[in-house]
């Protein structure tokens, strides 16, 4: 399956809000992170996606049919490098895992901005 990454315009951030609470729902098992009273998961950079310069958000779709199946949130807070990219955020959607898709996504970032990246996995997770 060959992706494209489409960036994640602000008249569609609630989309990418539910596929990142989705993301840290399941990250919770490992991380401890708790539900606020509302039932989110609280993700105080979320808006800063939008307003601030070093921070981007992308959709993984598939190519040709636009079917989403993920998400990367890159920003340039970097703290091995004085500067570069790392990726705060990054899913592919249950279905889709084990296809690659997250590789290939991951090297259309990385090509996206040449230099120094960090990426380290989620908390608990095993390498």
């Amino acid at each position: 399956m060959d992706i494209i990454l489409e960036q994640v315009e602000e008249c569609k951030k609630d989309v990418l809000y539910r596929l990142l609470q989705y993301s840290l729902f399941e990250e919770s098992i490992s991380d401890q992170n708790d539900m606020n009273e509302e039932a989110l998961f609280e993700y105080p950079w979320f808006e800063h996606y939008f307003t601030e310069e070093g921070r981007e958000a992308w959709f993984i779709r598939e190519k040709g049919t636009d079917k989403l199946l993920g998400f990367a949130m890159i920003n340039t807070y970097v703290q091995r490098f004085d500067s570069g990219h790392s990726i705060a955020e990054f899913m592919v959607l249950p279905k889709f895992r084990r296809n690659n898709i997250g590789k290939k996504a991951a090297f259309v970032c990385f090509g996206r901005y040449p230099g120094n990246w960090e990426v380290s996995p989620s908390y608990g997770s095993k390498l």
